[in-house]
């Protein structure tokens, strides 16, 4: 990539803006292409969802386009298939976003489908019998996969009573009760003005754009939020060991145990230090390296404390699938990686590329308007700042060989740690065609 275009974008431009009714705009004027890209996301997911009611949020995300007082789901199709634009919903554990595609000529009809989507969605009780029956083939299908049974395993040995133990999309018994009464009450809950953030990126002209977003959405009335509350996770102080039984030609291991919030402090070094020992595209770091290309143990092994870190903590997972017999050679080999960087510094070299790895690509995040939509909401959410991406390279460099001990030392245990192992094996630990 030419300096030029980095330094363009490190000149990212963000307008903030706040209409009375509390909604805030975001909004970066990006002219290299004739499109416009909007994204309305409320600051609410399934970390809200009542424990009896597990999956509510993400089912009302995929509700949204399926009808509004003023459309119904073929006539919002429609609307923006028309016009070569398009629309998508989704929700996760904290946010759920509606997103606007649209050439620069069609921002209008873009900012009023996206605000009927956000403001006047009905939930039509035929598309909430259909989403629940789709829903729940989901989860039986997931059941069947025995990563993803070992990734739910883990959260709920890790998470214990906090809301990230269980599946963003509820279990079948929650999922069966849901109702559309649910959903529009948590769609008057929590969808209003002051709790959501548009951002906006594309080939437009601030002025001109902002009386536009006042007519799709100035007339939404402001009301209190009241969010649920409920205790932090915890470390644990023990170890946590799980083994399921299911038919599969090798083991899916996951250790590891709670990790942290995207604003640690620390965050940046750890980034750094998930690059070493656990790798990213392209890197091979030392669990890649040692399990993988060295012993021969597996295809997919990786480690990360960083990468599902949000405004809850996220966790610390080493990650392997190999053959049966391997298990506990796999299981030390994790456990060894993970004890010496905490017990021995890293070398120079491999501080060095795994700064040129983060700072080099970091830049290809921000290739799309759409993808700097995205930035503009994590950056307020996580209170990173707009100046985030010239300062990332700054904060990447900055790490030290010392500071990696540090938060190796403080962030990482190979002795109080959850263990899940998914496959052919007893829940005794014993291989089901016999022992270890």
């Amino acid at each position: 990539m030419k300096p030029s275009e980095i330094g363009l974008r490190r000149a990212l431009a963000v307008h903030s803006h706040r209409l009375d009714n509390g909604l805030k705009v975001l909004l970066v004027e990006n002219p290299s292409l004739p499109t416009v890209s909007i994204t309305g996301s409320v600051l609410a997911g399934a970390r809200y969802d009542p424990e009896s009611k597990a999956g509510l949020a993400i089912m009302a995300s995929r509700l949204l386009d399926e009808g509004t007082e003023n459309r119904n789901s073929f006539e919002i199709a429609d609307a923006i298939e028309s016009v070569g634009g398009a629309i998508e919903t989704d929700g996760s554990f904290e946010r759920i976003i509606a997103i606007a595609g649209v050439l620069k000529k069609d921002v209008d009809l873009g900012l009023e489908l996206l605000s009927d989507l956000l403001i006047r969605p009905v939930f039509p009780d035929e598309y909430v019998e259909k989403e629940k029956e789709r829903t729940l083939a989901e989860i039986v299908s997931a059941q069947d996969r025995p990563q993803v049974v070992a990734g739910w395993a883990f959260n709920e040995l890790v998470y214990q009573d906090h809301p990230l133990h269980r599946p963003s999309h509820g279990y079948p018994q929650t999922v069966e009760r849901l109702t559309r009464d649910d959903l529009l009450n948590f769609h008057r809950r929590y969808f209003v003005p002051n709790n959501l953030l548009l951002s906006i990126v594309g080939d437009f002209h601030v002025p001109e754009l902002l009386p536009k977003v006042e007519k799709a959405f100035g007339r939404w009335e402001t009301k209190p939020v009241v969010f649920p509350t409920y205790a932090e996770p915890v470390r644990q102080t023990g170890r946590r060991v799980k083994f399921i039984t299911m038919p599969a030609q090798q083991v899916n291991i996951y250790l590891g145990h709670l990790g942290i919030t995207r604003t640690n402090a620390d965050y940046y070094a750890l980034q750094v230090l998930d690059t070493i020992l656990g790798g990213g595209a392209g890197f091979t770091a030392r669990i890649p390296q040692r399990l993988r290309d060295e012993l021969g143990l597996a295809y997919t092994t990786f480690a990360s404390i960083t990468m599902t870190a949000g405004l809850d903590p996220g966790r610390f997972i080493a990650f392997i699938g190999t053959s049966p017999e391997n298990m506990k050679l796999a299981v030390d080999g994790l456990l060894n990686e993970i004890r010496r960087i905490i017990e021995e510094p890293v070398t120079a070299q491999e501080l060095q590329d795994a700064k040129d790895y983060l700072t080099g690509s970091f830049v290809f995040a921000f290739e799309s308007s759409s993808q700097i939509a995205r930035f503009l909401v994590h950056a307020e959410v996580y209170s990173l700042g707009f100046d985030y991406i010239e300062k990332y390279p700054q904060y990447i460099r900055a790490v030290t060989v010392d500071d990696i001990s540090r938060v190796a030392r403080r962030y990482l245990d190979c002795e109080n740690y959850t263990l899940v192992v998914v496959g052919p094996v007893a829940e005794d630990g014993n291989l089901i065609n016999g022992t270890e």
